[in-house]
Order: structure tokens, then C-alpha cells, then sequence
């Protein structure tokens, strides 16, 4: 089955890393305002389901109104991947920024650019652009509201082609250190990608992080890492 390109390319950008789930509650954002920045790193191996094996390792500062996070994976054959996010917020406004980029192991990038913005009732909308490998530009409008357990995201996506897409973000807390994310993005022919990300954190900073993908042909790709985190005030 071929796909629509211009699909792929939002596909890459939504589902890759922490695209969607840089939409934060308001709430959350806030509190960034009021705390000093720390950094938390987590270092790491991980295995997929296509044989490759490699180490991860990840910095996030947060802090002053902002959160960055920065993502290398080496694979066996000493390549790298790389994923970089930035949020800022503005609790005096009620407006933020997001910031994302990725490259793959073959070199390619995708990167994302927009606004956030807190609304009467609590919830936050988002709007922006999506940039593919080879320069193409989409863009996309979601809303995020808070949940028993977490928060959902639900947006739209408009391609170069005038084309319209949708997607969802869940993230739950399920217990203790425990955090499930799942983004399902719907394409313009009704191909549907989804991608579930499962997070345990222990007491002892200890974890695993598993990643599976679904494609619209129903076959699945998955990784798995065991890492080890730490946090300290930031220099």
C-alpha cells in the first residue's frame, strides 16, 4: 500500500518524540514561573523490534518560564538521532511558545514552531507550523484540557496541499512514576498512524520507557529503554 507523502511528513512530526505532549495544562506551564530551574537527566540503552540496539540519553531544564529538552540515541553502528524541544510561558499573559526539531538516522529533519495560548476556561490552544525534510510546511490548530488523570489534545492538521488531517494526544497517570501517552493521527484518506508511549520511573531513579508504533498498514514497530535518571539544580 503507498501512502500520501505530505501524511508522512505530518506523521513525522506529530508522532516523533515529544511533538504533541508539549502541550502542557495551564497549570503546569504556571508553575514553571515559580520554581528555579533544575535539570533531570536519564542515561540509558534501548533494543527495537527492527535488531537495532543503542544508548539514549536525555537533558530536560526546567524552570523561569521555560522547559527544554534534548534527546541523542546512538545506534550500533555509532549514528545518531536527535530530538530538541523548548516551551516558554508566560503565566502573566497566558501565552507560550514551543519549539521542536528532529533529525532521523538518515539525516533528515522535521521541526515544529507555534504559539500557545491559556483560555477562559482553562483550557490551551495551540496553533503553528509543521516543516518536513524537504522544506514543505503544513499547519495545525489543537485544543488541551486538563482530565481526571491527565490531559487530552485534540487538533487538526491542514498540509501543503490544502489537505486536512486529525489527531489526538492522551497522557494519563496511572500509578506512582507511571505515565502513558497515546497519539493517534488520522490522515486525509482515513489512514490512521498511533503511537503509545508507557513510562515507568522508580524511587531509585531507575526505569524503562517503551514505545510502540501502529502504521495504516496494521504492522508495528516498538522500542524499548532502560535508563537511569537524575536531577540536580541547574548550573
Amino acid at each position: 500500500m503507498k501512502h500520501d507523502p505530505a501524511y508522512k511528513i505530518i506523521a513525522a512530526v506529530i508522532l516523533t518524540g515529544v511533538a504533541v505532549s508539549l502541550f502542557a495544562p495551564a497549570s503546569h506551564a504556571a508553575e514553571a514561573t515559580t520554581k528555579p530551574k533544575h535539570t533531570k537527566t536519564r542515561s540509558g540503552t534501548y533494543q527495537d523490534s527492527n535488531g537495532g540496539s543503542g544508548t539514549v540519553n536525555s537533558t530536560v531544564t526546567q524552570g523561569g518560564g521555560e522547559r527544554t529538552r534534548n534527546t541523542t540515541l546512538t545506534n550500533q553502528s555509532g549514528q545518531t538521532a536527535t530530538h530538541a524541544a523548548d516551551r516558554t510561558w508566560d503565566k502573566s499573559t497566558g501565552t507560550g511558545t514551543v519549539s521542536t526539531s528532529t533529525t532521523g538516522f538518515n539525516g533528515r529533519s522535521t521541526s515544529r514552531q507555534g504559539t500557545l495560548t491559556k483560555n477562559a476556561d482553562g483550557s490551551v490552544s495551540g496553533q503553528g507550523t509543521l516543516t518536513g525534510p524537504k522544506g514543505q510546511t503544513s499547519t495545525y490548530a489543537d485544543n488541551t484540557v486538563k482530565t481526571d488523570t491527565g490531559r487530552a489534545t485534540t487538533g487538526t492538521i491542514t498540509g501543503p496541499k490544502g489537505q486536512s488531517s486529525t489527531f489526538t494526544n492522551d497522557v494519563d497517570h496511572t500509578a506512582p512514576g507511571a505515565v502513558t501517552r497515546t497519539s493517534t493521527l488520522t490522515g486525509p484518506k482515513g489512514q490512521t498512524t498511533e503511537r503509545e508511549v508507557s513510562r515507568q520511573v522508580n524511587p531509585d531513579g531507575s526505569g524503562t520507557r517503551v514505545i510502540q508504533v501502529t502504521k495504516p498498514d496494521g504492522t508495528t514497530e516498538s522500542r524499548t529503554e532502560t535508563f537511569q535518571a537524575s536531577s540536580a539544580p541547574a548550573s
